[in-house]
């Protein structure tokens, strides 16, 4: 059995040196360490087989490498906390996540390790190995990493402490800290309703998916997006807009922009704010626009980040997700933005009082199939042109003023699109056109922007609080 112990350590340890990659100093190593130790003791408690263990976290560890890999690739970030909470929806949607990996990679991964896993549970005998002893060790390391923040303090840069402490430390360092901190942040940003003076517009909030002026960046044909440079040339704001990551976390987007938080007032929250951090009521647009009926529009899983239980912590009290687009037509995999629109502006049509209508758009989303992927998403902006056009349009034949605003989530995961991390926003509003110069904002300062438009004499640098 000590062969075998050795064997299944062994292989376990090599996996964690590559996944580290030189990455981590010396004084850390057992920080580090110990979330492999961990899963080794409670892999040995369960299958009494040494090497199948090792083997079993390897696995788990060179996974964690792989996924780490592609995310820097595609993203140019590597993995964070709370990327955990993304584990379900790549259960549910592969094919938003999968295409990122190296091809064949998955189905050969699993299919390899399904028929390593069964050999070795055919060749390797079970031993006698004390499991009460292995699972209390297991336990007892999980409860110190859970509290991982008493060994060590973090910067809060992923990269800058993973080169310090290692990436399975920055794991549990960050995740411990977080959950300290995440109270006392939560209960300073309780709801607050905000006080509009005048007559009080109906608000459509539009989150483009993927969108920004392809015109920025060079090398792409050129493509007309008419009806934004309409609304643009009228707009009471508009410009670009920093976000907080490239070709994708949309929930870091979203989150600012709906509740005018910083990143400064989340601490680690902000890599995933939907993971924990607004699990909880927080301040955002629903909540300070109180006597607006408000409802969510996503043709997509209301599940996806989470967005069934935040969104109603957000204010918000209804939601039209996939199940009231079961008959929409769809361009490629997602529903139509036309479609999205048009439902839009029924709402804002049999409405009886001011509405806050929040739509996410889902047409544009990656990957976009196809020898030209670049092509591919510049068609889908023209869609979501048009489907912006169709609702401004709309304001003429509605009881009360309009605004409209619209920012992109991110600019899409494309190499025509790399070299920044802004994407372009604009808000417009019926009654009420202006010739400004464009500025750029980040998603809290864009929060603020809305709600001066919704009011006749706030101005845009006031706060809402």
């Amino acid at each position: 059995m000590i062969a075998q112990l050795f064997a299944g350590a062994a292989l376990a340890l090599g996996a964690w040196l590559v996944l580290r990659r030189g990455r981590g100093g010396l004084s850390w190593m057992a920080l580090d360490f110990a979330p492999v130790l961990a899963l080794g003791c409670a892999a040995l408690a369960l299958t009494a087989r040494p090497i199948l263990s090792g083997v079993l976290v390897a696995a788990l560890l060179l996974a964690l490498a792989m996924v780490d890999r592609a995310k820097r690739a595609a993203l140019g970030e590597g993995l964070v906390f709370t990327d955990h909470a993304l584990l379900p929806l790549v259960a549910r949607h592969p094919s938003l996540y999968l295409p990122f990996l190296p091809r064949n990679a998955v189905p050969l991964g699993v299919a390899g390790f399904a028929a390593l896993l069964a050999g070795l549970t055919a060749m390797e005998p079970a031993h006698a190995v004390p499991r009460l002893l292995l699972a209390a060790g297991a336990i007892l390391l999980v409860l110190l990493l859970r509290r991982a923040e008493v060994f060590a303090t973090p910067s809060g840069d992923p990269d800058t402490d993973a080169a310090r402490f290692g990436p399975l430390a920055t794991l549990a360092l960050h995740r411990a800290v977080a959950a300290r901190e995440r109270p006392a942040r939560q209960a300073a940003l309780l709801p607050t309703p905000a006080t509009l003076r005048g007559v009080v517009p109906h608000l459509v909030l539009v989150q483009c998916e993927s969108f920004c002026d392809p015109r920025r960046f060079a090398g792409l044909p050129a493509t007309a997006l008419p009806h934004w440079d309409r609304l643009r040339a009228a707009a009471l704001a508009h410009g670009t807009l920093a976000v907080p990551g490239f070709g994708a976390n949309t929930m870091r987007t979203e989150f600012g922009v709906l509740s005018g938080v910083p990143d400064a007032a989340l601490g680690l929250d902000r890599f995933n704010p939907y993971a924990s951090f607004a699990r909880r009521p927080v301040h955002g647009l629903a909540h300070a626009l109180a006597g607006h009926r408000s409802g969510v529009l996503h043709p997509f899983d209301r599940r996806f980040f989470g967005r069934d239980a935040v969104m109603p912590c957000l204010g918000f009290t209804a939601f039209d997700a996939a199940e009231a687009f079961a008959d929409a037509p769809r361009v490629g995999a997602h529903v139509a933005d036309a479609a999205l629109g048009a439902r839009v502006v029924a709402q804002l049509r049999a409405a009886t009082g001011p509405v806050f209508l929040f739509a996410i758009t889902m047409q544009a989303h990656g990957p976009w199939p196809g020898a030209d992927g670049e092509a591919q998403w510049l068609g889908h902006l023209a869609d979501t042109d048009r489907m912006l056009g169709a609702i401004a349009d709309a304001a003429a034949g509605l009881d009360r003023p309009l605004v409209l605003a619209a920012y992109g989530d991110h600019r899409p995961a494309l190499p025509a699109a790399r070299g920044g991390q802004d994407t372009d926003f604009l808000v417009w509003r019926s009654d009420r056109a202006a010739q400004v110069a464009a500025r750029a904002l980040d998603t809290a300062a864009l929060h603020r922007a809305v709600l001066a438009a919704l009011d006749e004499i706030r101005e845009l640098g006031d706060s809402h609080v």
